[in-house]
């Protein structure tokens, strides 16, 4: 594409006699809008109040992840089909990847406010349809409704940076962290809680979810009131869907729906032969790729609109470093560390796994603020990524060397891990946002966190089937071979494995000694299984390396200039009021 090109289009707000889907959005670059109204605003509480608002939205939207996650066994328990309770998860998180960046588009060219308000009271009713469920069907058809909030991340992450003034977006963005962290320490911790009180305890987890959505939307409804709309004039109602760019929602919804559909099915419901798995991952694929066309060729002002390559490439860069930031998490951190503590031996039940874990959240949440606060104050948000994905590649080496033995060296990996994921989760969206002008601003956000999360599905998969494939052919051998070198009779085998799996179990003619080298060889199985799976993870930490680091620096566009201030009698440079407008 010609960047010259598509910037004159974007500039060009004179008057014209009405076309077909024209749509006068008065847009300029982010280098430009940056240097208008340089006049400094006090923040009072008001726009403080709607920063904490934001950042416990997020806080909720982590909790539904996080906390149902890590009970679904407790559920299965409970309601059966266990074949279907994946989708408790993949439901809601399916429902944020593939809205993201046609809420946050509403939301640029209608109303902020209504998008980020309503959404969470659907969610209410969700969270108690969850609460009350009788069937799995019924737990996940509210999964559904609570995914249409998550979805909302595109706003709710775009509010704070448009409040404050560019000089603090990563400073907002670090707030944004900071919920997120937040939500998952209470939702890991407090599920464990509320679930070991009884067998239906869990229940109890979207009765705490229906509070803080609701308390999310009555916050947005008491404190938030946005300045009113300038970039887009008075438009036809046909005026505003093409605003929000029709062809390419679709493309986009129905191509990604398809790929995360088919990478779930690939976790283990059906081979990736199945047609199941490759027909949609094919029709997905293509239909992205024609999304990606058509917002190339098809129109310059679209969901990803051209204005965001105006200065360079760091929106492109900075979305593929968090894509395979969300492969690396998603894959990597959230699914095999907590296999690598049970499967190595480590620790042997949930609660002493989520509490070993926070050696890794702890570290996480901590180093954030120093990230956050060199990037505020040095205008730096390069040094920071650059530097903690050099120490997250060191952790994937570490991790790729694992041994049974390393106990305590595995809660080293732990920490660097936590501080290598800090810069990343803290940062990157910080990035992509300074690529967009503000009638952008959460078009380019629900983007970023599509992105992280098609890379998390695909990383997930990749994971999975190199992991379970050296399993599936190694694990029985290795194990039946070591239990036979100590004495077991052949025979006693399948019934060894049988009992492995279960953990409990009796083996005819096995003893102590017989055990524990069983024990030992299924360490070390699985130890060189999660091996080859952090193996395939170092490459794309690499290439996010080079991504970050071939960035171009936005210290000139850290500057006073606030986007949508919630202050009162605000006077821009001409003199007229800047904020919020009396109703």
């Amino acid at each position: 594409m010609d960047p010259k090109s598509d910037v004159t289009n974007v500039e060009d707000t004179t008057s014209h006699p009405p076309k077909p889907h024209n749509v006068n959005a008065h847009v300029v670059p982010m280098q430009q809008e940056a240097q208008q109204d340089l006049i400094h605003i006090d923040l009072t509480w008001r726009s403080w109040v709607v920063v904490f608002v934001s950042c416990f939205a997020i806080m909720a939207q982590v909790y539904v992840v996080v906390a149902a996650g890590s009970v679904i066994a407790f559920i299965v328990r409970d309601l059966g089909q266990p074949a279907i309770s994946g989708w408790i998860i993949q439901g809601p998180l399916l429902m944020q990847t593939v809205l993201s960046p046609l809420v946050g588009r509403l939301s640029d060219v209608l109303d902020r406010k209504l998008f980020a308000s309503i959404p969470p009271l659907i969610a209410v009713v969700g969270s108690i349809i969850c609460a009350k469920a009788t069937s799995m069907d019924m737990l996940i058809g509210g999964g559904i409704l609570v995914g249409i909030t998550l979805a909302t991340i595109s706003i709710v992450q775009s509010i704070p940076s448009e409040i404050l003034p560019l000089k603090y977006r990563a400073l907002a963005n670090g707030f944004a962290f900071l919920g997120g962290a937040v939500g998952g320490l209470v939702g890991g911790l407090g599920a464990g809680a509320v679930t070991n009180a009884n067998p239906t305890g869990w229940r109890n987890i979207f009765w705490i979810m229906a509070g803080l959505h609701g308390a999310t939307a009555v916050g947005f409804l008491a404190f938030y009131w946005p300045k009113k709309r300038t970039e887009y004039s008075r438009m036809s109602f046909k005026e505003y869907v093409w605003a929000c760019d029709p062809i390419g929602s679709v493309l986009f919804i129905a191509g990604a729906t398809l790929m995360l559909l088919a990478l779930n099915w690939a976790g283990g419901a059906y081979h990736w032969s199945d047609p199941h798995v490759c027909a949609n991952l094919v029709v997905g694929f293509v239909l992205v790729l024609a999304f990606c066309i058509y917002e190339w060729k098809g129109r310059t002002d679209g969901m990803v609109a051209h204005v965001f390559f105006s200065n360079g490439p760091n929106f492109w860069l900075a979305t593929f470093a968090f894509a395979v930031e969300g492969w690396i998490f998603y894959s990597a951190v959230n699914s095999v560390t907590p296999q690598i503590i049970l499967n190595l031996g480590f620790e042997s039940n949930s609660w002493d796994i989520a509490v070993r874990q926070m050696s890794y959240q702890i570290p996480s949440l901590t180093f954030s603020l120093v990230v956050t606060w060199w990037a505020t104050q040095f205008k730096d948000l390069k040094s920071p990524l650059v530097l903690t994905y050099v120490i997250f590649l060191v952790t994937t080496i570490c991790y790729a060397n694992i041994r049974p033995s390393w106990n305590t060296p595995q809660l080293v990996f732990a920490v660097l891990a936590g501080i290598g994921t800090s810069g990343p989760l803290t940062l990157l969206v910080a990035c992509i946002q300074f690529t967009a002008p503000h009638a952008y601003l959460s078009t380019a956000t629900g983007l970023a966190f599509s992105a992280r999360a098609i890379g998390g599905a695909f990383g997930s998969a990749v994971i999975n089937a190199i992991v379970n494939g050296r399993l599936n052919s190694h694990y029985a051998s290795d194990v039946g071979s070591a239990a036979i070198a100590a004495g077991l009779p052949s025979s006693s085998v399948p019934a060894l494995l049988e009992a492995m799996e279960a953990g409990t179990g009796q083996v005819p003619g096995s003893n102590a000694n017989i055990m524990m080298a069983a024990l030992e060889a299924s360490h070390w199985s699985y130890a060189r299984a999660y091996r080859l799976g952090w193996w395939s993870v170092v490459p794309f930490v690499a290439l996010a390396i080079a991504s970050v680091a071939c960035m171009s620096g936005v210290k000139d566009l850290m500057t006073e200039h606030v986007e949508a201030t919630v202050e009162r009698n605000v006077v821009d440079d001409h003199g007229k009021e800047k904020g919020l407008e009396e109703k």
